[in-house]
């Protein structure tokens, strides 16, 4: 079906040249009175979440309130439709003016040459205020692409009451540590309501991006690696096939629940069924929501540094946001500031008085109090999870399918009769061919 799609989207651009063509009149900044409103159009998933959207509009609203001359329509896609739906709404030349992005959706938009170059368009002071490596990931080929917006590392969330009724009295300090201690919590058998009790959560439903990337922590963690130094791919690793090992006797030893994606994850957290997963801190208002205690609940459970294999700092993965401008916004000028705007410290702040605290793009961000003196300890996990959280190795374009074969394989490892080095020799193989490196 996907081979469809794209098949259908480059005969598309064949036929339709001057969708993308960079310097038409009608892809031009409109010139507008002093006194003449215009309007931009900015897309998010957050959008779409009931638990999000609250948060979201107020960034909307603040930058009307400062900004009166221009008007944001909002555009919502769900999480699992919401890559796809943005790259056909590219592909027609009629997608929202701004966008917001992780960064590995930008490689497929860059492909479709739909996305506007930053360059002379950033306010210079704002530029040299990102962070230089975030700026540079950033960057494609000397053209900014898109504006840093903020950075999510992943710290592990654990409730504090099922450990307790298992006999747990100090935290994991390694990955074995912690999956010993999720097997003592899933022996807890049910809740009073009947529904089963899982120790450990690791998503491998396949109908959401990034399933696959998100088992690296423990990858990482076991020492493995998914690409070395120079982009080779060497993922059939002695060190890789024991987590994949670990992560198995996880499954079908029913630890995990299996077929779960990162939605399912925090409703099963939020209901307390679940002893350890790991998330982003913007999580907490979702698991809020879907709490029958709501906020209450969070004295229920807290954070940590996701562990190693070796000791107790491990290896989250950073999951680095950004908004980037489609050549096609009318209004180019209007859509930059907004792109640049949700990285000042008036968005941060509104994030992180929401509970959803992020780690900014900019330097001067960073120094403000709410971040150097966090109230939270939950927020303090996610800060102490900076030190050792690693950006995902997403230089190569294919890197987004290569997730979906991580998934497969995560799906197939919930099946008993699974080789573990046959499916990690498999894995290797399928991406070392979408890579180019066989």
């Amino acid at each position: 079906m996907k081979k469809v799609i794209c098949l259908l989207l480059a005969v598309f651009l064949l036929i339709s040249p001057m969708v993308f063509a960079t310097g038409s009149e009608e892809m031009k900044t409109t010139e507008k009175g002093a006194d003449e409103t215009v309007t931009i159009t900015w897309a998010s998933w957050a959008l779409a979440e009931e638990s999000l959207k609250p948060t979201y509009m107020a960034m909307v609203n603040e930058f009307m309130r400062q900004n009166p001359n221009v008007k944001v329509e909002t555009v919502a896609y769900p999480y699992s439709q919401y890559k796809d739906q943005i790259i056909i709404s590219a592909a027609g030349g009629n997608a929202p003016d701004v966008v917001h992005v992780k960064e590995e959706w930008i490689p497929p938009l860059m492909d479709l040459d739909c996305l506007l170059p930053l360059n002379e368009y950033i306010d210079p002071e704002i530029r040299d205020d990102y962070f230089p490596s975030i700026l540079d990931g950033a960057t494609y080929d000397g053209n900014i692409m898109c504006a840093p917006w903020f950075n999510s590392p992943y710290a592990l969330f654990y409730n504090k009451t099922l450990m307790a009724k298992a006999g747990i009295t100090e935290l994991p300090t390694t990955l074995s540590e912690l999956f010993e201690d999720a097997r003592k919590i899933s022996a807890l058998g049910a809740d009073e309501n009947g529904n089963k009790i899982y120790g450990y959560l690791q998503c491998n439903s396949k109908k959401e991006t990034g399933v696959g990337y998100n088992f690296f922590p423990v990858m990482w963690g076991f020492g493995g690696e998914f690409v070395d130094e120079n982009g080779n791919v060497v993922i059939n690793s002695p060190e890789n096939i024991e987590a994949f090992k670990a992560i198995k006797g996880i499954y079908c030893d029913k630890i995990s629940p299996n077929g779960t994606d990162f939605k399912d994850a925090r409703n099963l957290f939020a209901q307390g069924l679940i002893g350890f997963y790991y998330d982003i801190e913007m999580a907490k208002g979702a698991i809020a929501l879907a709490s029958a205690k709501g906020n209450e609940f969070e004295k229920e459970y807290s954070t940590m540094v996701i562990p190693s294999e070796t000791g107790p700092d491990g290896y989250g993965y950073l999951v680095q946001h950004h908004n980037v401008v489609m050549k096609s916004a009318k209004n180019q000028e209007a859509a930059v500031k907004l792109a640049t705007f949700l990285a000042g410290p008036e968005v941060l702040k509104i994030l992180f008085d929401a509970g959803m605290g992020k780690m900014p793009a900019r330097e001067s961000v960073l120094s403000l109090d709410f971040f150097s003196h966090p109230e939270s300890p939950l927020s303090q996990a996610f800060i102490n999870a900076l030190a050792t959280a690693r950006p995902l190795p997403t230089g190569n374009d294919k890197f987004i399918l290569a997730d979906e074969k991580i998934a497969d394989t995560l799906t197939m490892l919930a099946s008993p009769n699974t080789d573990v080095e046959k499916a990690v020799a498999n894995l290797d193989e399928q991406v070392k061919e979408l890579y180019g490196q066989n």
